[in-house]
Parts: structure tokens; C-alpha cells; sequence
């Protein structure tokens, strides 16, 4: 595989490349859950929401309030040309595409408060407390958004005659791949 960056840390060579086989974060342990409603891809989370149960957005928005009171809930947009990008906003989305033909919402993210209070270990959900959970939700999208886009990466570490001492993939983002490389990489020299 060809590398997309390369580090040089002593006389150990660290490559990143594409990872082949990129783990869905959404199968890892997770604050929120997404509930995506789109007929042409599975995404999200599993869950037993159904479009044809909902008269639009606002209505499914009530629904997961109802079976989850006092969530806190954000939602979602995916914009879907030539590849997939998620996000909690629109107005990326919106920007190169004002009329809306290849993007729109998919559905929301939510924490319940059962979760939050296992999570945090509160009693009472604060406003701070929820702001902080949103910006939880919105990173899980983020994070999300990296996996559909194809950015996980993997390095190798190799030695200058080009034995492997160590490979780890799994990184969604490069300079999340390039900050565990070179730390692996230094580890790896100081020993």
C-alpha cells in the first residue's frame, strides 16, 4: 500500500496509510445513538424507527423524546454525491448546494438521561451538563462523518533495513494517525 505521509524518528520509519479495513465507530462504545432514516444506505445505529411511522422530522423528533424524556437530542444531515459526509449542521451542506438536491436530513443523534447519568454519574442533568453532551453528539457525528469519508489510517514502523516493529490501525483522521505514529515512534527509539 502506498503511503500517504511519512516520519522519520531516528533511524525508524513510520508510513501512514489507508486503513484497508476501517472498524465502524458506531459499533464502539458510544454516548449517543444515531437514528438515521434513509432509504438507500444503513446508517447510524440499529434502532426500530421507521419513516413511514413519522409525518416528518419534527414528528420522529417528538417520537424519541416520547420513548426517551428529557434526551438530549441534535440532529443530523448527509449530504450524498459522489460519497457520503455527515454532519450535525446544514449550512456546509447548504453553502455548495442551495437547493438542497443532494443533501438534507437524516435523521438525530440523542444521549438519554440514563446514559448521561451513567456516563457522568450526575443526578440532575445541568444546562452545562447538556451543552457538554451535545458537543459529545456532535463529535460522535464528527467522528462518524471521518469514517464515511474513508479517512482511517493505519502505520507501519519500520526499521531502516525494513523490518516491521510495530502497526497500528484503526485512526480515523491523519493527524490523529500522525500524532500516535511519531509518539509509537519515539517510544519505540528511546528504548
Amino acid at each position: 500500500m502506498d503511503a500517504i505521509e511519512t516520519i522519520t524518528v531516528g533511524d525508524l520509519t513510520a508510513r501512514i496509510e489507508l486503513d484497508p479495513e476501517p472498524c465502524d465507530p458506531r459499533e464502539w462504545d458510544n454516548l449517543g445513538t444515531m437514528v438515521c432514516l434513509y432509504r438507500r444506505y444503513a446508517l447510524g445505529d440499529s434502532h426500530d424507527y421507521r419513516a413511514e411511522d413519522h409525518g416528518g422530522w419534527n414528528d420522529l423528533e417528538q417520537h424519541i423524546l416520547r420513548d426517551h424524556p428529557g434526551a438530549v437530542i441534535v440532529p443530523v444531515y448527509l449530504y450524498d454525491h459522489s460519497g457520503l459526509t455527515i454532519s450535525t449542521t446544514s449550512s456546509q451542506f447548504r453553502a455548495f448546494d442551495s437547493a438542497g438536491w443532494d443533501w438534507g436530513q437524516v435523521g438525530f443523534i440523542f444521549a438519554s438521561v440514563e446514559d448521561i447519568r451513567s456516563e457522568y454519574g450526575a443526578k440532575r442533568i445541568s444546562r452545562k451538563l447538556r451543552e457538554r453532551v451535545e458537543d459529545v453528539l456532535r463529535a460522535e457525528v464528527e467522528e462518524y462523518d471521518r469514517f464515511l469519508r474513508g479517512e482511517a489510517y493505519v502505520f507501519v514502523i519500520e526499521t531502516a533495513d525494513g523490518e516491521v516493529v510495530d502497526s497500528c490501525g484503526g485512526f480515523l483522521g491523519l493527524d490523529h494517525a500522525i500524532t500516535q505514529a511519531r509518539a509509537v515512534a519515539e517510544d519505540l527509539v528511546s528504548v
